[in-house]
């Protein structure tokens, strides 16, 4: 049986209040009461997708060089920073969960991270950037043109910011499945809603009484777009990410290996400030 995922597991969003240790930041988010168990799942490298594509696609996609100044939004524990510091890059991480700061603390890498714990929208002070990224966290972003007009004030003229986000036209929480039409042994992805612009409540424990939940904005590629166009960014890349796994030999094996190629997990949005 073809596996059925839910899309990667989002990234803490903006909201408000707590202080980081460099000036009142307010930020709440709903990701901060689950931020022990994503830990846990992600850990100090990230998860097995995050190793073999998000990764090495966002390292290629921004290619930071050695110096430059990056800031990493929506941030977590880390992960993404550690990567951005062993290419030899100078690292701020900010994301609006004190606890995955605290997490991403306690993971060491030479030249060490700068953490902070605020809204990505509240970086005025933080100084100019060569480069910025958001990995997988814009669809927990509620007020994105916000976090974006912010990011492009502190962005250097020629400088870049790379978003990978769940792909918005297949990987819509609790609006996308996949199915499987017997007859002709296809592999299918259901879409139930694509263009409208939506709030949705993820509970991160299904079975378990009183479970923590998340809050994922789902945009379409237009909706995504239009944010980073008003804060006069220009669009300089888009690629789309697959899966790099394989089906175990069996009856619906050719299939799901020829949807998993037919429908990507990932895009990828390369932005300029000109």
């Amino acid at each position: 049986m073809f596996p059925k995922r839910r899309p990667f597991p989002p990234k803490p969003p903006r909201e408000p209040r707590q202080p980081d240790g460099g000036g009142l930041r307010e930020h709440r988010t709903s990701w901060e009461k689950s931020a022990d168990w994503y830990d846990r799942i992600i850990g100090e490298r990230g998860s097995e997708l995050y190793q073999a594509v998000v990764i090495p696609g966002a390292l290629r996609m921004l290619d930071v060089q050695k110096g430059e100044r990056v800031l990493d939004l929506g941030c977590g524990q880390g992960v993404f920073c550690r990567a951005l510091a062993q290419k030899g890059a100078a690292v701020t991480g900010v994301d609006a969960s004190p606890t995955l700061i605290q997490k991403a603390r306690t993971y060491p890498v030479k030249p060490p991270v700068r953490y902070l714990a605020r809204d990505a929208a509240h970086i005025a002070d933080l100084g100019e950037f060569d480069a910025m990224s958001a990995i997988l966290c814009v669809q927990n972003m509620e007020k994105l043109a916000d976090v974006t007009a912010a990011a492009s004030r502190v962005l250097k003229p020629g400088g870049r910011m790379l978003w990978v986000v769940n792909h918005p036209a297949f990987r819509i929480p609790r609006q996308s499945a996949w199915g499987f039409e017997d007859g002709r042994k296809i592999q299918y992805r259901r879409v139930d809603a694509y263009s409208s612009e939506l709030s949705i409540p993820i509970v991160m424990h299904p079975g378990k009484h009183d479970s923590e939940s998340t809050v994922s904005f789902h945009r379409s590629l237009e909706g995504l777009t239009r944010a980073g166009f008003a804060s006069g960014l220009v669009l300089a890349g888009i690629e789309e990410w697959h899966s790099h796994k394989e089906s175990q030999p069996g009856p619906r094996a050719r299939a799901e290996n020829r949807a998993r190629k037919e429908f990507p997990l990932f895009l990828a949005l390369l932005w300029r400030r000109l």
